[in-house]
């Protein structure tokens, strides 16, 4: 298993462990203290996203989530700005800087992420 660190741009969301790789890599995300406790408007659009994201994954998995998924669906374009970023970017345990493609966060932790070639 690989351990990363998460940013965009330069906020540290998070640690990660890869625990499955294929064309794209899963694991788990232990979100950063840092992150959780600052409240600039960055954050917080960042917080939504992974909201949405977890909201939206249940959906594709299970197929509902008490809400209606084109609710969920149009909901993902007010984070357009940030799914498209190139500053998505992992910083691996040689400290080399990975970029990446925007995360899609699920519930329990879980996130999956593709490299940005």
């Amino acid at each position: 298993m690989k351990n990363f660190e998460l940013y965009w741009k330069e906020i540290h969301i998070g640690s990660l462990i890869e625990t499955n790789w294929d064309m794209r890599s899963s694991g788990d995300i232990a979100f950063s203290a840092d992150f959780l406790k600052k409240f600039s408007e960055e954050i917080i659009h960042l917080s939504n996203l992974i909201k949405n994201s977890i909201r939206l994954s249940i959906y594709l998995e299970n197929g509902e989530t008490g809400d209606d998924g084109d609710e969920i669906l149009e909901e993902e374009n007010k984070f357009l700005d940030l799914i498209n970023s190139t500053d998505w970017y992992l910083i691996n345990e040689k400290e080399e800087k990975v970029k990446i493609l925007c995360p899609f966060f699920h519930e329990d932790n879980g996130i999956t992420w593709q490299l940005d070639i």
